[in-house]
C-alpha cells in the first residue's frame, strides 16, 4: 500500500495564506471599538472644548469679517479682513447656519475633520491595513484635538489639514485605480489648503514632486505626466475660478485675493509695492504730526526675508541674535511635545529606507507591496514640509504645530503596516507580539503628557506653577476639562456683555489692537474698514500713520459709542503697547499734561527700546487726542473701555 504524498508546507513569507488571528467579522468589531474609544473620545473632547471656549483671537475676527461681508460689506473697502478667502467663505457658511457667533464654523470644522479622518482611514487601510489605520486615526485624532496646540477651535490650520488629506488621499487613489477623477478631485482639494494658510502648499508640493518625477522613479511615461498635471490643474481651476469672480465682481484689490502672497514676493523683488492701503480720506502725507523716521539700521535684509511675507519677515528682522536663538529652541520644545507623531514619522523613513537596501541585496521584495511601499516618498516630503514650515516664523504660536500631525500620522502608518506585515508573516510570531506591547508601551509613555499635562510651558519653556508657586501641569486634556468647569468669565468677554446691554444694535464700536472677539461677544459692528490691528509694532511708522488716518477718517463720518484699547502687547512682547490713553503711575494721563508726557516717553523710547518705536508713538497722537478729546473712560480690565462723551 503506497503512502500518500505529503503536501508541501506553505512558504512562510507568504501574507495570503497566513492564519489569521482573528475573524473578519471580530476583526471589524475591535477596529470599530478601537476607533470609538481612542480616536471618537479624544476627537469629542476636543469639540466640547472648543464649543465652550469662545476665542478672542483668530476665529473672532473671521466671524466678525464674515458678518459683515453677509452684511453687502465689499472687500478691500467697506472691509479689510486678515483672513483668507478659503477662511472668509468656510465663516460665512458658518455664520449663515448659526448668526453672528462662532458656532456654526466650530461645527463646520469637525465635520471637515470626521470626513478627512474617514478618508484618511479607508485610504490607509487600503495601503497598509486595518491596525495601521486605526493607529494612524488614533494619533491624528488625539494630537489635532490636543488642547497644548488646538487653541480653541475655527482654526484656520484644521481646515487647511482636512483638505490636506483629502488631497493626498484622492491622489493616492489616483495612483492605485488610474481614474481620471480621482487627479481631478486631487487639484480640487489641494488648492484649497493655502486659501487657509500659506503652508498648505507642503501637500501641492509633496504631490507635484512626486507627479513629475514620476518617469525618473516609476518609469513612467511623459505623456502620462503631461496628462496628471493637466488634470491637477483643471481640479484647481474648478476650486479657484468662482472665488475670483465673486472678487472680480467687488473689484477687490490683489492684495485680498486667492494666492496673492505668491505674488507678493514677486512684486517686492521688482520694487512694486503691495500690500495693504489704507483709505484716508485725503491726498498721502510724508509726515504726520511733524514725525520723521529716523535711519535705524534694518538689519538681515537676505534674499530669504525678502520672500517671505511682510509679517513674518519684519518679526525677524525684530529679533537679536539672542532672541532669534530662542525661537528655534522654541520649535524644537514644541517638537518635544509633539514626540510621538514624529517618532512614527522618522521611524517609517528609516524603515523604508532598510527594506529598499534589503531588497536590493537578495534582489526580491521585502515587506509591504510595492504599491503601499512607493507612497512613502509622497508622504515623507509633506512631512518633511509640515516640520519645516514650523520655522518659518518667529512666533511660534501653538496652533502652528497641528498641520506636522497629520502628515506624521499618514507616514507613520506605513511603520505600522511593515510590522502588521511581519506579524502575519514570519515564523516568530512570539518576537514581534513583544515587540508590538513594547511598541504600545511607548505610545502611552510619549503621549502621557498629551492627556494629563505638561510640567513646562513649550512656549517659554518656563515651569509650571500654581497660584501659590507650587509645580503642576498645564494644557492636557485633564487641565482644559478643570479650566471649563471653573467657568471663568475674561475680562474680554465682560467688556462684550457690557457694550452689548449699553448701545443699541445700530451703534458703531472700535477694539485697539488684537481682541476683535469683543465684536462677536457685544453683536456689534465696526465703523472702520479695518476694523482690528495686531501689527501696529510692525509696521513701518509712515504705514501706521496712513492707518491712523484711516480710523480717524472714518470716525468722522461714523463715530463709536465705545472704543476698546486692548493694550495687547502682540509681537514683540518686550515692545510697550501703543495706548490711546496713557496711564502712568499716577493713574490715566490729564490731558493738559500731555505735552510734556509726551516728550519725556518719546525720549525713554528713542534710548531705551528703538527709535523707530518712538516715531510709532509719535505717529499715533492724533488718535490719542481724539479720544482723549471725546471719550471718557467706564471700565478698566486688561483693556480699558472708553464710552463717548
Amino acid at each position: 500500500m503506497s503512502k500518500a504524498p505529503r503536501r508541501k508546507r506553505p512558504a512562510a513569507d507568504h501574507a495570503s495564506i497566513a492564519t489569521p488571528f482573528l475573524s473578519d467579522h471580530r476583526r471589524q468589531i475591535l477596529v470599530a471599538v478601537a476607533l470609538a474609544i481612542f480616536a471618537g473620545i479624544p476627537f469629542l473632547l476636543g469639540k466640547y472644548f472648543e464649543l465652550k471656549c469662545p476665542d478672542p483671537f483668530d476665529s473672532g475676527s473671521y466671524v466678525y469679517s464674515a458678518q459683515h461681508v453677509l452684511s453687502g460689506a465689499r472687500i478691500g473697502y467697506d472691509e479689510k479682513p486678515s483672513a483668507q478667502a478659503g477662511t472668509l467663505l468656510v465663516n460665512m457658511l458658518g455664520v449663515t447656519l448659526s448668526g453672528f457667533n462662532e458656532t456654526g464654523s466650530k461645527v463646520l470644522q469637525g465635520l471637515f475633520q470626521t470626513a478627512a479622518f474617514a478618508f484618511m482611514f479607508v485610504t490607509v487601510r487600503r495601503l497598509y491595513g486595518s491596525l495601521a489605520a486605526v493607529i494612524s486615526v488614533i494619533v491624528a485624532s488625539v494630537y489635532l484635538s490636543a488642547p497644548v496646540i488646538a487653541k480653541y477651535g475655527n482654526v484656520k490650520e484644521q481646515f487647511m489639514i482636512a483638505l490636506m488629506i483629502g488631497g493626498i488621499c484622492s491622489f493616492v487613489w489616483y495612483r492605485l485605480t488610474g481614474k481620471w477623477w480621482w487627479a481631478l478631485l486631487t487639484g480640487v482639494l489641494l488648492i484649497g489648503g493655502p486659501l487657509f494658510k500659506q503652508t498648505g502648499v507642503s501637500a501641492i508640493a509633496a504631490v507635484g514632486v512626486v507627479a513629475l518625477a514620476g518617469p525618473i522613479l516609476y518609469r513612467y511615461a511623459w505623456r502620462k505626466v503631461g496628462r496628471d498635471v493637466l488634470l491637477l490643474l483643471a481640479g484647481a481651476a474648478i476650486t479657484l475660478t468662482p472665488i475670483c469672480a465673486w472678487y472680480a465682481t467687488m473689484g477687490t484689490p490683489l492684495y485680498y485675493w486667492p494666492y496673492s502672497f505668491v505674488l507678493g514676493p514677486v512684486f517686492k523683488l521688482a520694487g512694486v509695492k503691495f500690500q495693504y492701503v489704507a483709505d484716508t480720506g485725503q491726498a498721502p502725507q510724508e509726515s504726520v504730526a511733524g514725525a520723521q523716521t529716523p535711519e535705524v539700521q534694518k538689519g538681515d535684509d537676505s534674499l530669504i526675508l525678502r520672500l517671505l511675507p511682510g509679517y513674518v519677515s519684519e518679526s525677524w528682522r525684530l529679533l537679536g541674535p539672542e532672541e532669534r536663538k530662542e525661537a528655534l529652541r522654541r520649535v524644537f520644545r514644541y517638537y518635544g511635545v509633539l514626540i510621538l507623531p514624529i517618532a512614527l514619522a522618522i521611524g517609517a523613513i528609516v524603515a523604508q529606507i532598510v527594506t529598499l537596501l534589503r531588497g536590493r541585496r537578495t534582489k526580491a521584495k521585502v515587506g509591504i507591496e510595492d504599491d503601499a511601499g512607493r507612497f512613502v516618498l509622497l508622504f515623507g516630503i509633506w512631512w518633511f514640509l509640515d516640520m519645516a514650515f514650523c520655522c518659518i516664523s518667529p512666533h511660534s504660536y501653538e496652533q502652528y504645530y497641528l498641520p506636522l500631525n497629520a502628515s506624521s500620522a499618514v507616514l507613520g502608518s506605513s511603520l505600522v503596516g511593515l510590522y502588521a506585515y511581519k506579524l502575519r508573516t514570519d515564523r516568530d510570531r512570539a518576537r514581534w507580539t513583544v515587540l508590538g506591547l513594547v511598541g504600545l508601551l511607548a505610545m502611552i509613555v510619549l503621549s502621557w503628557h498629551i492627556f494629563f499635562g505638561l510640567s513646562r510651558y513649550p512656549h517659554n519653556g518656563g515651569r509650571a506653577v500654581d497660584r501659590a508657586g507650587r509645580p503642576t501641569r498645564v494644557k492636557g486634556y485633564l487641565q482644559k476639562w478643570q479650566e471649563i468647569a471653573a467657568n471663568h468669565q475674561y475680562g474680554w468677554i465682560q467688556i462684550g456683555d457690557y457694550i452689548r446691554e449699553n448701545s443699541d444694535p445700530d451703534d458703531p464700536l472700535y477694539v485697539w489692537g488684537w481682541v476683535p472677539g469683543i465684536y462677536v461677544q457685544a453683536q456689534r459692528m465696526s465703523s472702520t474698514p479695518k476694523a482690528f490691528e495686531g501689527m501696529m509694532h510692525l509696521l513701518p511708522p509712515e504705514q501706521l500713520a496712513e492707518r491712523v488716518q484711516e480710523i480717524l477718517h472714518a470716525f468722522e463720518k461714523n463715530p463709536p459709542k465705545f472704543i476698546v484699547d486692548t493694550r495687547k502687547r502682540h509681537f514683540p512682547q518686550r515692545r510697550p503697547p501703543l495706548e490711546l490713553w496713557p496711564e502712568t503711575t499716577r493713574g490715566f494721563l490729564r490731558p493738559q499734561d500731555e505735552k510734556l508726557f509726551d516728550q519725556a516717553y518719546v525720549n525713554y523710547l528713542k534710548t531705551k527700546v528703538d527709535p523707530v518705536e518712538a516715531v510709532r508713538y509719535e505717529v499715533m497722537q492724533p488718535f490719542r487726542r481724539y479720544v482723549m478729546t471725546n471719550y471718557r473712560i467706564v471700565g478698566k480690565y486688561e483693556e480699558v473701555v472708553f464710552q463717548r462723551k
